[in-house]
Formats: structure tokens, sequence, C-alpha cells
């Protein structure tokens, strides 16, 4: 049998994956296996793509305001750095109603709607008039503990707390349901801290709702319970009726 037949004979007769592997075995056997082939030229079989049922699933996004866009009332930190060294320093920019901030050398600059990458590349390319291959470093800089504005949204805590309203998400965006009550002044003496519900609104305008057993994480160390909050999400802590 030509090596053309012995190839096709397998090719027939073996999935994909088991001529691959035959494929293999014979290259890494060395010349020994290579010199008993007939030294006719072969004309190899197609071998179908096997990547197409290997995909992997995208990582999903850190949260439904990744790409958050600058928009007046919130608060910017910016440095520029100059071989290692910083040159500027604006820990805390405050977009106007304009949509704008003030920044040295550039003066009022538009960032209204921009992404902070945007702004990145915006602001790098404007300081290279003025500085040498300048490395620019902006980030959101909310003050969550005066009430202003926060670029990742924010949950609402009602119910049983000290405190009941509005809390920002932080820049970690990883506000848990104990960290959402804490900041609301934490539970009063007759909350029901086993049967906290949670609420979340969804794309398709219904409401997503669980129950969260807060006492199971301070007793038996169930920290999956004490989940990560997301931007609308209502957290409502019953009163205990013992």
């Amino acid at each position: 049998m030509t090596a053309k037949k012995l190839l096709v004979a397998l090719h027939n007769s073996l999935s994909p994956f088991e001529m691959l592997a035959c494929i293999l075995v014979c290259m890494s056997a060395g010349p020994g296996c290579r010199s008993a082939m007939p030294s006719e030229e072969v004309s190899m079989p197609p071998v179908p793509e096997m990547a197409a049922s290997m995909e992997v699933p995208p990582s999903p996004a850190p949260g439904k305001t990744t790409d958050a866009k600058l928009r007046p009332g919130l608060t910017i930190s910016m440095s520029v750095l100059v071989g290692g060294h910083k040159e500027i320093d604006e820990p805390a920019k405050r977009i106007s109603d304009r949509g704008t901030v003030i920044l040295p050398l550039l003066g009022e600059v538009s960032v209204s709607d921009l992404t902070l990458d945007e702004l990145r590349g915006r602001l790098s390319e404007s300081y290279r008039v003025f500085l040498v291959d300048p490395q620019v470093i902006v980030d959101f800089a909310p003050d969550t503990s005066s009430g202003e504005i926060s670029p990742w949204g924010f949950i609402t805590v009602l119910g049983r707390v000290q405190a009941p309203g509005r809390v920002a998400i932080p820049p970690t965006r990883d506000l848990t349901v104990s960290g959402a009550i804490q900041k609301a002044g934490g539970v009063a003496t007759s909350a029901k801290l086993n049967a906290i519900l949670i609420s979340r609104p969804l794309p398709d305008g219904t409401i997503e709702t669980r129950t969260v057993n807060l006492n199971a994480v301070g007793k038996s160390g169930r920290l999956e319970e004490d989940i990560i909050l997301e931007a609308d999400d209502v957290v409502y802590v019953p009163e205990s009726m013992f």
C-alpha cells in the first residue's frame, strides 16, 4: 500500500484528533520512523478545523459601569510624570456644568462624555507640546463620604438601618451587602439579618430578587452570602418579629 493510500485510509477510519495524534507520534519517533515511509511526495488530506469547538467565553466585565463616562459633577484626579518624576499633580478636579476642567498648561479642557482612556490619550497628546514623553495618569476620585456623584452608581438601603437612603458604589466596585448596611449607619436592634432582601433591576425590565443571610456569614463563615452589589440594587433589611 502506498503512503498516500495509507494516509487516506487512516483519514477515513480515524477521528481528526486520532489522526493528529498518529502524525505527532510518528514525527516524535525521529528519523527511524520517517525512513520507513516511502519517499514519494504525499498530499496530506485536510484535517478539519478544531479551534471552533474550543472557544473560550470572554471574561465578564467587572461591572455595569466599567466604561463610565465623565460628566458634570464628577471629580477626577490627574497627574503627569516625566522621567519618573511627578511634574503635575491634580488630586481633585471637579467637572464643571459645562463639562470642563482647568488643567495646568492647558487651561480649560472639555472632558464630558469621554472615558478615562479617551481622556488619557488626549491629555498625553496635549502635554507633549510642553513636556518630553509625558505619562498621564487619570482616574475617578469621588468623595463618596460627602454624597458626591459616583460614576459607578448607587445602591439603596431601606428597612431597619440607622440611616436609610442611597449609598455610593466606591471606586473599587466591591461594595457588599454588609458594607452597604455599614455605610447606612448599621442595623437597628430589631433587624432580621437572616432574611435580607436584594432586588436587582434587569435589562428586560423585570426585577430579580434573592435573600441574603448575613447571620450565616458571621456564625458559619459563609462569605458567599455577602454578595457584591451592583448599581441600582436595593437592599431591604426587614424587622424581626421576635
